[in-house]
């Protein structure tokens, strides 16, 4: 007669029991740290936060801030620039610089400086990215070297170059023109106001063309390709495709783009100073290059006057480019009309 097990678990309990990992092997939950620590981290990472940032904020305050309030100081007193402030008078820099016509000349020299620019470079600069963008061109790294290189270079020393190029006597233009026996080799394109801006115009367009190509780039970049895929099955040209994809959504972008132009195309400087020195005669004074000779041009300095001159024209700008905002919503609107 056979024996009835003794153990009590039925089989299967058993060898499931055998093979169930015990509590010591059982992964852990790991423990959620102390409120303690978390706040002592956080403490941390805000020490760190103000450490990176400290930097920056005293370099803004040291060159940006402090620079503003000390023009607007300066700007209510007759200065050279040395001794002390003691003859203060009020609003009478800004009603001689509102009474000054060398002032609204060089007003009116920026804006064309800077309208001029604005007008060939960026129509050019997009053309050239629109080119960059596309599949089938090679050698697209060579290309945007050679496009950005002229940017690396000095103002001051473009301007010098440029001044031996287009020397009147010996320069390499006139040269060039004179064996080709298109002029008898004395051509002063400085010596009219127009040919002298112009040629300032040029000048400036070719050092900073390759930065706006850039620029254009990175918005084309923006574009899905999905319409135009969606555009060539209905039959679109590529004049179509730019009209009415391309342009359309990276209109924002490019109000973005044409205010960087215009801003930085007012700070004209190294050019004028290099190559016209305000000439002839003051048919090349741009603000800046009216400040400057102002402030250290002639003895006695008048660093007042200049000062108020700067801050008269930084009002100027600041509502040039404030405008920008009211272009960027209705372009955003535009954008959103496409569903992206």
């Amino acid at each position: 007669m056979a024996l009835a097990s003794t153990d009590p678990r039925p089989p299967d309990t058993a060898s499931s029991t055998a093979t169930r990992p015990s509590r010591a092997m059982r992964p852990t939950r790991p423990s959620k740290p102390p409120e303690g620590d978390r706040e002592r981290a956080k403490g941390r990472d805000r020490l760190w936060v103000a450490a990176f940032l400290v930097p920056f904020l005293l370099l803004y305050l040291g060159f940006t801030l402090w620079p503003l309030v000390v023009t607007v100081y300066y700007s209510f007193f007759d200065w050279s620039g040395t001794g002390p402030l003691d003859q203060f008078v009020g609003g009478g820099n800004y009603s001689r610089i509102l009474g000054d016509p060398l002032f609204w000349q060089a007003v009116v020299n920026t804006l064309l400086f800077a309208v001029g620019t604005t007008l060939i470079k960026l129509p050019l600069s997009l053309l050239a990215a629109l080119v960059m963008t596309r599949k089938w061109l090679r050698a697209k790294r060579a290309l945007r070297t050679v496009f950005f290189a002229p940017l690396i270079i000095p103002v001051a020393m473009a301007g010098l170059v440029f001044t031996y190029l287009l020397n009147p006597s010996n320069g390499a233009l006139n040269s060039a023109l004179h064996g080709l026996g298109l002029t008898d080799g004395t051509t002063d394109v400085f010596a009219n106001r127009w040919t002298a801006m112009l040629t300032l115009v040029l000048i400036s367009v070719w050092q900073v063309f390759g930065q706006y190509m850039i620029y254009w780039m990175a918005a084309l970049q923006n574009v899905p390709d999905e319409l135009y895929e969606a555009a060539e099955l209905d039959g679109a040209t590529e004049w179509q495709k730019l009209t009415r994809i391309t342009l359309p959504l990276i209109r924002p972008v490019a109000v973005v783009i044409v205010m960087l132009a215009l801003v930085n195309a007012m700070h004209v400087f190294g050019l004028v100073v290099t190559l016209t020195g305000g000439g002839p005669g003051s048919s090349t004074y741009v603000v800046s290059y009216f400040i400057y000779k102002q402030a250290f041009g002639s003895m006695p300095f008048a660093y007042g006057y200049a000062s108020a001159a700067a801050l008269l024209f930084s009002v100027m700008a600041f509502f040039l480019v404030t405008g920008q905002g009211l272009f960027v919503r209705r372009a955003q609107k535009m954008r959103k009309e496409y569903g992206v």
